[in-house]
């Protein structure tokens, strides 16, 4: 009976320890933050990095049924400005889902802080996906 308590002490310990690994992982996206050493994406409703935040590390092939963080407010065809916080990719957003459409590119760590900047406006909420360049699925 000794050693059955003391076994699943060892697993207790051992559980929490891999759930506090897990948490500390994905605490990058989708908290409200914008995280340089995340490596995120930030997708903003306002043009300047302004209003709502979505924040992720992953790649989207669409934003259906995405909400800004704390909001009720769809992602899908609203993102006026972008932040790259990933230092070492590259991402291209889209205005199509399955990244499809116009497509507008930051190098790793760059800002777009309006997207009504680009093709003649036609990009400003409509953003429909994004894509990582470290994603094997991205177009080329």
């Amino acid at each position: 009976m000794k050693n059955l308590k003391k076994a699943a002490a060892v697993l207790a310990a051992a559980g929490a320890l891999i759930a506090g690994a897990t948490g500390t992982a994905s605490a990058g996206s989708y908290n409200g933050s914008c995280e340089s050493a995340g490596g995120e994406i930030c997708l903003y409703r306002y043009a300047d990095f302004g209003g709502a935040l979505y924040d992720t590390i992953y790649s989207k092939t669409n934003y259906n049924g995405s909400t800004y963080f704390g909001t009720s407010v769809l992602l899908d065809n609203t993102v006026s400005s972008v932040k790259n916080r990933d230092y070492v990719n590259d991402i291209d957003v889209y205005t199509g889902q399955n990244y499809t459409g116009l497509r507008v590119h930051a190098d790793a760590g760059l800002d777009l802080e309006d997207m009504s900047w680009f093709w003649d406006g036609a990009t400003d909420n409509a953003v429909s996906s994004h894509c990582f360049s470290s994603n094997a699925y991205c177009p080329a």
